[in-house]
């Protein structure tokens, strides 16, 4: 019996960093209905002059670290130094990425129907929704 549907690693970058609350709002509303778990997220910051920061959840002031509370602490970690000096390397000055590890909890009992009847999934492939927007346009 698996405990884990698969793993989405989505890289958002900002031109100019903005944040409204509306990307919150939809993944803790997404993560409450049991849709994904969101198991980590990675903030990146590359100003004007080219310094490099990021921004740790755990260094967040209380109040806003309860906004993210929908982040497991349990799963935070996926992403590493490594993983931030890639996206440094390819960030523009006075912009931000934030990087987010979403997993497809709605898989997992769809998972083990499967395994249950000897079913193996023999190809996986994601399209991307612009694609599909564009499929359903023409």
């Amino acid at each position: 019996m698996v405990k884990h549907g698969p793993v989405d690693i989505y890289v958002l970058a900002l031109g100019e960093p903005r944040f409204d609350g509306k990307v919150l709002t939809e993944l803790e509303r997404q993560a409450e209905a049991g849709v994904i778990r969101v198991l980590d997220a990675m903030i990146l910051f590359k100003d004007e002059v080219e310094e490099c920061s990021t921004l740790d959840l755990e260094d967040l002031p209380r109040d806003q670290r309860q906004t993210l509370g929908f982040i497991e602490t349990g799963t935070r970690g996926f992403f590493d130094s490594e993983d931030s000096d890639a996206l440094f390397e390819g960030m523009c000055p006075g912009s931000a990425v934030v990087a987010l590890a979403i997993e497809h909890a709605w898989a997992v009992t769809l998972i083990n129907a499967l395994n249950a009847n000897g079913v193996e999934v023999a190809l996986n492939v994601r399209v991307p929704s612009s694609v599909i927007n564009e499929i359903f346009t023409s």
